[in-house]
């Protein structure tokens, strides 16, 4: 079992930035730091990284001429990722689950806008203007069934 706390912004976004593709100590601080607007401390950083490297995450490859460290995703790194991933999905899930709308008409997610239709007490929402009209006249046709009964079938005889 890895032994790595992702529980900070910082530590996650590094996590990002390292799914994108290979990086240095410095690329990633300045990453963060335009990202998260606010300075970035290495010691933030490089203890993490540190951390990804010793439960074998990352692979550090020396490179350039002066020896730059740049962090690598290992296969077990990016499986990591992936159910971190995984669980700050489960979390969003949740989190928007509660504001989706079900529409009246059809029965689709409304993720973001909906028609309503308020009547008295009833308030319903809708996806689109046609599942609300269409549901308009379905209550217009009830009610007319409501009011003259249901149609009487009338044959003639000869």
């Amino acid at each position: 079992m890895v032994a790595v706390k992702v529980n900070s912004m910082v530590k996650l976004h590094t996590l990002c930035l390292l799914n994108s593709g290979p990086k240095h100590g410095y690329e990633i601080i300045k990453e963060l730091e335009n990202t998260m607007d606010q300075k970035i401390s290495a010691s933030h950083v490089y203890p993490f990284l540190k951390s990804l490297e010793s439960n074998k995450l990352i692979n550090c490859q020396k490179v350039e001429l002066r020896d730059k460290k740049k962090y690598v995703l290992t296969k077990n790194g990016e499986e990591f990722i992936n159910l971190i991933f995984d669980s700050i999905g489960h979390i969003m899930n949740s989190v928007i689950e509660k504001k989706v709308l079900t529409c009246a008409g059809c029965g689709c997610k409304i993720y973001q806008g909906s028609y309503q239709n308020v009547k008295s007490d009833l308030k319903e929402n809708f996806c689109c203007i046609h599942c609300a009209d269409a549901s308009r006249e379905k209550r217009v046709i009830l009610h007319s069934w409501q009011i003259q009964g249901p149609l009487k079938t009338v044959s003639k005889s000869l």
